[in-house]
């Protein structure tokens, strides 16, 4: 280990980096990749070794996944005092140097970082999530439908036939991607969800009005439920690598996947009352899906439309995490705070920061803005103007006293997160074999689901599928 060389380490096997994280997350009290300790010892390894040194590279530097806003000189300081106590950094007269076991542990991290970055980029990008949609969709869609038609559940034809139209989709985002038109793909996938939702209006109320009979089976409760993981799974990938791409197609799809969600719940409670004989509670499930489905694909739709070039991820609002410009706009605060800039300088700090960030961290450091460099942050410096946080005097911005009032809440909810992560911290030791098992069921999970239904449905399945072909 001793032979190894911070920099020189680009490329590594995942093998093992289960146990790499083991040894130093308690070090660094954190995951390698929200660590502010680890940032601090790749600065004193790049020869930060003053204190004056190591406040002027961290000034304006901006990570997502920390707990901290900023790293302040009191933050920074915290940190110094930590990594002495463990052993990591030590200090002679006026300079920083890293020890060997902070090497090791420096060299450890990397490689964790490395792996964990190469795994996102290998499975969370737009082709893998895309790929294994199509095979979900083909597979659920074609079961609903057959169950559906087998046990006269409107709703749940209806969802096959709305997960079938869903391929089409797939096809869209792709050629979206190819060129370079994932606003258009966003659009088309609105609009096709509003035909969707109208389709369904019109379905649940010709089933409301002739009060057709439901006859449930153990099964379609089972394909509910798969239903529904299935779609839970791919609305976080989607959403998540929609985020990390900038892809407004791929996040217009993930709202998809939420509304088919609501479609699953929304069958199984018209089961359940049909195991009663109040078929028409389905239908009237089927109405009010179609009605959220419609309403939030107008908004959605006249917020894309209306943004022009200007149009913003949270444009979806797919309330699967918190915003990722949250975070972005309690930098820019917490900076004006500190001195007076004009917006581009600000601007500028900020790009600055990301660039560092990105230095350390790669694709951790940031995501879910697109093109950040390429536009910045002028779109949010005017939502801050208009939210009344932020005033212009002089060509320079200073912060308002309701601007005043959120960098306070600000500190104030940094206080606690930073105090929740060290309690969470505290004497922690990762849970290896549950680690190990949730790695086994994302790999193999769904595979196993599929498997495990064909061996106990199987026959029953076939056969329908025989009795149909025959009429």
């Amino acid at each position: 280990m001793q032979s190894e060389n911070f920099e020189s380490i680009e490329k590594i096997s995942h093998k093992g980096v289960s146990q790499l994280s083991y040894e130093v997350t308690p070090f660094l009290q954190n995951d390698p990749n929200r660590s502010p300790l680890y940032a601090l010892m790749v600065a004193i390894n790049k020869g930060k070794k003053t204190r004056e040194e190591i406040y002027n590279y961290f000034k304006y530097f901006y990570v997502n996944e920390f707990s901290y806003v900023k790293l302040t000189q009191t933050v920074l300081d915290e940190l110094i005092i930590k990594g002495i106590k463990q052993d990591l950094i030590q200090r002679k007269g006026e300079t920083f140097f890293l020890t060997e076991q902070g090497n090791q542990i420096l060299i450890k991290a990397k490689k964790v970082i490395l792996v964990s970055t190469r795994l996102i980029r290998l499975f969370f990008n737009e082709k893998c999530v895309l790929s294994l949609s199509l095979i979900c969709l083909i597979f659920l869609s074609s079961l609903k439908i057959l169950v559906g038609l087998n046990i006269g559940s409107d709703a749940l034809f209806n969802e096959g036939i709305e997960n079938f139209t869903d391929i089409l989709k797939i096809f869209i985002i792709f050629l979206s991607i190819k060129f370079k038109k994932d606003k258009l793909g966003a659009i088309v996938i609105i609009i096709l969800m509003l035909y969707t939702g109208v389709n369904l209006v019109i379905s649940s109320f010709s089933s409301l009005i002739s009060n057709q009979t439901i006859m449930p089976n153990y099964f379609s409760f089972i394909l509910m439920f798969i239903s529904i993981l299935i779609n839970f799974i791919l609305l976080f990938l989607k959403n998540f690598v929609g985020r990390l791409s900038g892809n407004f197609a791929l996040l217009s799809d993930a709202k998809d996947n939420l509304f088919n969600m609501r479609m699953s719940m929304g069958v199984i409670v018209g089961l359940i009352f049909a195991i009663f004989g109040f078929y028409y509670i389905d239908s009237l499930l089927g109405l009010f899906i179609a009605s959220l489905i419609i309403f939030d694909g107008i908004k959605t739709l006249i917020e894309l439309i209306k943004s022009g070039d200007n149009i913003e991820i949270d444009t979806f609002k797919l309330k699967i995490d918190e915003s990722f410009e949250v975070k972005i706009v309690d930098w820019l605060l917490m900076t004006i705070q500190e001195e007076e800039l004009s917006e581009e300088e600000l601007n500028n700090r900020f790009i600055e920061a990301i660039e560092k960030g990105y230095e350390i961290f790669d694709i951790w450091a940031i995501f879910g803005l697109y093109d950040i460099k390429k536009f910045g942050v002028y779109k949010i410096l005017n939502l801050m103007k208009k939210r009344r946080l932020i005033i212009e005097i002089n060509g320079n911005i200073s912060l308002t006293d309701k601007g005043e009032k959120y960098y306070d809440r600000i500190v104030y909810q940094e206080i606690k997160r930073v105090s929740r992560e060290k309690i969470k911290y505290q004497d922690w030791r990762p849970p290896r074999k549950i680690i190990k098992i949730l790695w086994l069921l994302l790999g193999f999970g769904l595979p196993i689901i599929i498997i495990l239904l064909l061996i106990f449905v199987g026959p029953n399945l076939y056969n329908f599928i025989i009795d149909f072909l025959k009429g």
